[in-house]
């Protein structure tokens, strides 16, 4: 155990003496000393009657001194109390390539590159299923020393989740926290700054491509870590215009130069942002009101593309997607369907699409993408799980859809008690492996939407707190205030809300993913 330190001394508090900075100095928003800092002043002597008095050739040092205690604060503000935990000293040798970044910049940088939330976790990691070589993600962060936009955008995603970091679960106070309130404040500044090099990179045609696709993708995950209500729409229209002029880039780029192909890298670029725009379109309607659906901006086909799952953020399999997309579209249009003929043609149609969603083979597709994939961090039977909670949830969701019809020829039903316990079984079995268990915010909410008991409640909030430990992501805190009022307007209700409710308990549009 190491010593006090010298912060806590003087604060007359107890140090917890385990870690450098001590967390109750990181808690605070202070500066940990181990021993008690050089103070410069003006003058020769801090009291006495020499006390402010400067003599001769010496009178700018204290200035200069001065100066230099300024700019040491300024790399150590509380939003960056964190970098002590860095092994790279502050005024070490800097790369040329960033040397003229501010020191928030150059922290946030290093955040992304070397930290995470806790045990240097990449957060790289937060937006893939499997971390690999092959993480689109990495490569990007080799691109970050010679693209400005680019470098500027995973500025703005580390100074995010840097922020998000400081809060806790409960948010008790939390925006009181110095650390949260700077680093917020660089968030939304480094984020202008994106938003203006993306547009002054647009306006060059001369920019590279492969900047401007990878600026696109960090800044449809920097919209997925700091929001997540209605606003996630309107930058999924925005991302379809500028994936549309990238579309057109590559295109004159190959009508240019008919002897080469635009490059394997910008291609696949090109596909893995245009599966995330699938999955985000996908899962962001399944929880959108009728009258609020979202456009689908991708055409879903092209994105089934045989892209290995390791590249998606959700390990949400190609079938299971494209049953959950046709489970919303049929809520939407059996909200707009009068006609009990249709009706009726809707809910055979569901019944069928659920009864091929009841017999996916999880444990056969989790083989066959193991033999597909040279990667060795792949486990079948725990990838198998992961596929099993996105199968059960979607049957509950396609259950919800099917009730919603209400149409008097529908005999067949499902036992959704069975089924929620059979998805809050499976979350458990997942809860030692953070890269799968990562990717459940969506089944975890449709298993709230569904239990009954206060015992199987509970259990769905410490599922949200430990994903939330996970990624500290803001959609998680919002997705457990979304259950609470739904469980207490159930409660209220004496459990007599009616079943179609339960699909349109967010009608502003959350996007919880």
């Amino acid at each position: 155990m190491r010593a006090a330190c010298w912060t806590c001394r003087s604060r007359t508090i107890q140090c917890d003496q385990t870690s450098f900075p001590c967390a109750k100095c990181e808690k605070a928003g202070l500066e940990c000393f181990d021993k008690r800092p050089l103070r410069w002043v003006k003058g020769v002597a801090i009291r006495g009657k020499m006390r402010g008095q400067v003599l001769g050739v010496n009178a700018k040092a204290p200035n200069e001194y001065t100066c230099l205690n300024s700019k040491r604060k300024q790399l150590s503000h509380p939003s960056a109390t964190s970098l002590a935990t860095n092994p790279t000293p502050k005024f070490a040798l800097q790369d040329p390539c960033v040397h003229d970044l501010d020191g928030s910049s150059r922290f946030y940088l290093d955040y992304c590159m070397f930290m995470g939330t806790k045990d240097n976790v990449r957060i790289a990691k937060l937006f893939i299923l499997y971390d690999s070589e092959s993480n689109p993600f990495r490569n990007l962060l080799t691109y970050a020393t010679e693209s400005l936009t680019l470098r500027k955008s995973i500025i703005a995603v580390a100074a995010r989740h840097f922020a998000n970091a400081g809060q806790s679960f409960d948010q008790v106070e939390d925006a009181l926290s110095p650390r949260y309130v700077n680093a917020n404040l660089d968030a939304l500044h480094f984020k202008r700054q994106t938003i203006q090099a993306l547009s002054l990179s647009l306006s060059h045609p001369e920019y590279s491509r492969k900047e401007i696709m990878a600026t696109i993708l960090l800044l449809i995950f920097l919209d997925l870590l700091e929001s997540g209500i209605d606003g996630w729409k309107y930058h999924l229209r925005g991302a379809e215009g500028l994936l549309n002029l990238s579309h057109a880039l590559l295109e004159s780029g190959a009508s240019e130069n008919h002897s080469t192909d635009p490059s394997q890298a910008i291609d696949e670029t090109r596909r893995f942002v245009a599966r995330q725009f699938a999955l985000v379109s996908t899962m962001g309607g399944t929880l959108s009101g009728s009258t609020s659906s979202p456009v689908s901006c991708v055409n879903f086909e092209e994105s089934k593309h045989q892209e290995s799952i390791i590249r998606s953020f959700l390990g949400c399999p190609g079938f299971l997607l494209g049953a959950i997309r046709y489970f919303s579209n049929q809520r939407h249009v059996g909200t707009d369907t009068r006609d009990e003929t249709s009706i009726h043609e809707h809910v055979q149609d569901t019944l069928t699409m659920l009864e091929l969603t009841i017999n996916f083979d999880c444990l056969k597709w989790a083989s066959n993408f193991a033999q597909s994939t040279a990667t060795a961090t792949v486990e079948i039977q725990k990838l198998s799980l992961l596929f099993q909670a996105y199968k059960t949830a979607a049957v509950l969701y396609g259950n919800r859809v099917l009730c919603a019809l209400k149409t008097p020829t529908l005999t067949k039903t499902f036992d959704n008690e069975a089924l929620v316990s059979q998805l809050l079984d499976v979350i458990e079995s997942l809860k030692g492996d953070e890269a799968l268990f990562k990717c459940l915010l969506w089944p975890i909410f449709i298993a709230g939407l569904e239990c009954q008991s206060d015992n199987e409640q509970m259990l769905v909030i410490e599922y949200l707190k430990l994903l939330w430990d996970v990624t500290c992501c803001l959609n998680i805190i919002s997705a457990s205030r979304i259950l609470h009022e739904y469980w207490k307007r159930k409660h209220f209700a004496g459990n007599l809300v009616p079943q179609k409710s339960d699909l349109f308990v967010i009608e502003e549009g959350w996007l919880l993913i």
